[in-house]
């Protein structure tokens, strides 16, 4: 007896076919059966909760989204799946010797240039058999069907040599019309006949006789035909008269369509035999071409019925019985290869194509996530890619429309490390979807951060509230109204409570209104932008006292020569006896722009944030926007800027780019106000010094109990004398503030916020041309005048902006949507004008309306 040589099967080798076959080969299931493609991951089904259009998947039979080759090497690969292991398709390779070899037709390659896959094919089956299998495949593989091994193909070898013509295939396509023409044939052959045959007076009489009986002989046996074909295929009911009229007038039509086709070739018959075609060739040419004609003419009903039918026909699915006793089912392939499967597909049509956004790039490390899927992006040698054009917008947008998801849902981050490689999330549904609730876990006093954050990607994320041997960190908050920057500053001033190291001073234009419980637990409240005034004035006392006061300190130290000497002290760490002094201003927008003290505000301000991080003061400003308009000073901004930022969803782009310290991970402007399932959307945002990902932020929920339990912290007994009787007396200016009369508090003066026109730069001067130019337009648009204006009017009355740096100030407004450039009157570009988006954010759209 033969050995038995082992044999491989799909699941060892990942087979894939070559092109589409009527069987299948090797261990991939039973003879004739088909090789069904991997369904798409339910991840990546459209929600029914959203309103989106699907992506289209590369071939609508194969809703995997098998791969396709990069076009451009050779039009057999477009129409061949992309083995397991091979990265792309290439005419050269690499053999075993390390020689490059070049191939007639492209092979599957690895990103090394090596032969991924060989092609397999049985002897006897022939090139429709044909099969890719791993490269590493130690044995050959067997053809199920003649049960004999296959053989391997040299690799680039043409596929179309040596493939039979199908010719059965060809014939069955187009009997029904070669019946047609056979009919035609043997109508006019028996026409011909009749003519040359001398026949008596009765075979002319028989033949007029045959005319009527053919025609009805036609249409009875057409109707009957039919009518059982309609019962066999149970479209019509017998004993039912009613049901089927449809069907039954059909089968009449066609009834009487075959009693015409039987009409018109026994008529010309008897046409051919009296006219004796026979003896007059003329005459016998012109009626054998009408004889075609009305023969084409008369089979199109039933030519176009056949063609119905055939379209209709659904194709038979392969019992299981089928298969035989000892042949081991094939194995269905895993969620994982499923979703690899469909990453791939898509990624090789869609992206890395020649025309696509990254062309020359393949995914590799591909996993399952929270709702999606990550990977690596890994650029090839070839492909020349500039590393910048992992993160552009256009990149994003293309990735988002090839697996139907949003643009935020989306996250490419180029690798610091190495410029031929990016990490791409995808995602259809977010953990951020549901809301976290705090749970009470607090500052790490050993690092000054705590814990107040969930990352798309599943991970957590921590706040800095100061930097150990460095002191603290400033903050700036921005986002719309109603996108949870209130309630996530109600985090940290619980997280600053529940320390015991740190002192909350808080200022509210609107009253506490926003802070509900939390304005209870703070050391000093302002409500009024006459009372933030003080507490800043008393914020920098205390700054300089902190500072004379860290100069004097002194610490013992033994030097390697032993002597114990006393060194100066540079920075002292945040503890209870030298607290963290927080100084948070919500809605920063209203005191700094007060007609009355916003200079003052503004320059406070400034100076507490540079100089206040060594002695362990910082600022935290939220506002809804943080432009120059806003915040009224460069330098104030970049302080914030180089601290701690966290971008909610804001009214377009604008305001994020404005704060965040170089290119943003996202547009917050697309961040979600609500999730599909209709649940808020409220605390998602962007934090700087964290992955470059969505986050959201934790609700605080119930803190009543902790803002009014144990002593709020104040500060240390050392600094009291330099805050004065102004800091002594804060909660005798509250509690007399919330004993007036709301009459008697605002008077008979409406405050404003209208921008006077004319008004400069606070902080004094121009602030650079960008600057100059939206002075320029705000006056414009409080005057009134909000028509488009022409380049040459804006360069004559922005003097301190030389021509050709007004052009790029113009061009990057015109980016930002904050001015729009249009066509003037005289036909030509060049006209710009102050948008609504750009004068909401200047502060100045109640006016321009």
């Amino acid at each position: 007896m033969a050995p038995t040589v082992p044999r491989s099967t799909a699941a060892d080798v990942g087979s894939l076919p070559s092109s589409p076959g009527p069987t299948q080969v090797g261990r991939l299931g039973v003879a004739g059966s088909t090789r069904h493609p991997p369904p798409i991951p339910a991840w990546s089904r459209p929600m029914h909760t959203t309103e989106h259009r699907p992506a289209s998947l590369p071939n609508r039979a194969d809703p995997s989204g098998d791969a396709r080759p990069t076009p451009g090497d050779d039009p057999a690969a477009t129409r061949r799946q992309l083995p397991p292991g091979a990265s792309h398709w290439s005419r050269t390779y690499y053999d075993d010797q390390g020689m490059q070899q070049v191939a007639k037709v492209s092979v599957p390659v690895t990103g090394q240039g090596r032969i991924a896959a060989n092609e397999w094919e049985c002897p006897t089956c022939g090139p429709q058999s044909r099969r890719w299998m791993s490269a590493t495949l130690a044995t050959a593989p067997f053809c199920d069907l003649h049960d004999m091994e296959m053989r391997k193909l040299k690799p680039g070898r043409n596929p179309s040599v040596g493939v039979t013509p199908p010719w059965k295939d060809i014939v069955r396509a187009v009997d029904h019309r070669i019946r047609v023409g056979a009919a035609i044939a043997a109508a006019g052959t028996a026409g011909l006949t009749v003519d040359v045959v001398d026949m008596p007076w009765w075979g002319h009489a028989a033949q007029i006789a045959a005319i009527p009986a053919a025609i009805s002989g036609s249409w009875w046996l057409t109707r009957v035909w039919l009518i059982r074909e309609a019962v066999r295929l149970n479209n019509l009911d017998p004993d039912d008269e009613v049901a089927g009229r449809r069907e039954r007038r059909n089968i009449a039509k066609r009834a009487r369509i075959a009693a015409y086709c039987a009409a018109a070739g026994m008529s010309w018959i008897e046409i051919a035999d009296l006219l004796n075609i026979a003896s007059h060739p003329a005459r016998g040419v012109s009626l054998i071409a009408g004889l075609i004609a009305a023969g084409v003419i008369a089979s199109r009903p039933y030519l176009n019925w056949v063609d119905r039918r055939r379209r209709a026909k659904p194709t038979p699915a392969v019992a299981a019985a089928t298969a035989m006793p000892d042949e081991p089912p094939a194995e269905t392939p895993t969620d994982d290869e499923q979703l690899a499967a469909y990453v791939t597909g898509r990624w090789n049509e869609r992206i890395s194509a020649e025309r696509g956004p990254l062309p020359g790039t393949y995914l590799e490390a591909i996993r399952r996530t929270y709702g999606g899927w990550s990977a690596v992006v890994v650029a090839t040698d070839e492909s020349d890619l500039d590393p910048e054009r992992f993160e552009t917008d256009k990149t994003i947008g293309k990735i988002a429309r090839a697996y139907g998801v949003g643009v935020t849902m989306v996250t490419v981050t180029a690798d610091p490390l190495d410029a031929n490689r990016a990490m791409i999330l995808v995602q259809r549904t977010s953990p951020l979807s549901e809301a976290r609730a705090w749970d009470g876990t607090g500052i790490d006093l050993t690092t000054g951060k705590a814990y107040t954050a969930s990352v798309d990607d599943g991970d957590r994320a921590q706040h800095p509230f100061w930097r150990p041997g460095w002191g603290a960190v400033m903050e700036l908050l921005a986002g719309a109204t109603g996108s949870g920057k209130s309630e996530y500053l109600n985090l940290l001033l619980a997280l600053e409570r529940q320390s015991g190291v740190c002192v909350s001073w808080v200022c509210d234009p609107q009253m506490g209104q926003s802070l509900g419980d939390i304005r209870d637990g703070v050391d000093w409240f302002a409500p009024t932008v006459e009372e933030f005034l003080i507490m800043l004035r008393v914020a920098v006392q205390v700054m300089l006292a902190r500072n004379v006061l860290i100069t004097r300190m002194r610490v013992k130290e033994t030097r390697p020569s032993g002597e114990v000497v006393e060194r100066r002290v540079k920075y002292v760490e945040v503890s209870a006896d030298f607290p963290l002094l927080d100084i948070t201003c919500d809605e920063a927008h209203i005191p700094m722009n007060d007609p009355d003290h916003g200079k003052e505000i503004v320059a406070l301000l400034a100076l507490l944030a540079k100089s206040g991080r060594k002695c362990n003061i910082k600022v935290r400003l939220i506002t809804q926007s943080p432009l120059l308009t806003e915040l009224k000073n460069s330098v104030l901004r970049s302080q914030l800027s180089s601290g701690f930022v966290a971008v909610f969803r804001t009214a377009d782009k604008l305001t994020g780019a404005a704060c965040w310290p170089g290119k943003m991970p996202g547009d917050p402007a697309l961040l979600p106000a609500e999730w599909p399932n209709g649940n808020t959307a409220a605390g998602v945002c962007y934090m700087s010094g964290q992955k470059p990902l969505r986050h959201r932020s934790d609700y605080v929920g119930d803190v009543y109990d902790l803002m009014h339990s144990g002593e709020t912290k104040g500060l240390e007994p050392a600094v009291l004398g330099a805050a004065g009787v102004l800091y002594a007396d804060r909660h005798k200016r509250l509690a007399a503030f919330d004993a007036m009369d709301p009459a008697e508090l605002l008077g008979t003066q409406i405050p404003t916020l209208d921008r006077p026109a004319g008004q400069g730069d606070p902080a004094g001067g121009k602030g650079g041309g960008r600057e100059a130019v939206l002075e320029f337009f705000a006056d414009r648009w409080n005057s009134g005048d909000v028509d488009p204006i022409k380049f040459g009017v804006i360069d004559e009355n922005v003097k301190a902006v030389k021509t050709r740096a007004l052009t790029n100030v113009l061009n990057k407004l015109v980016q930002e949507q904050v001015l729009a450039n249009e066509t003037g009157p005289d036909g030509k570009s060049g006209w710009y004008r102050l948008t609504e988006s750009g004068a909401e954010h200047l502060g100045v759209d109640e006016v321009g309306l």
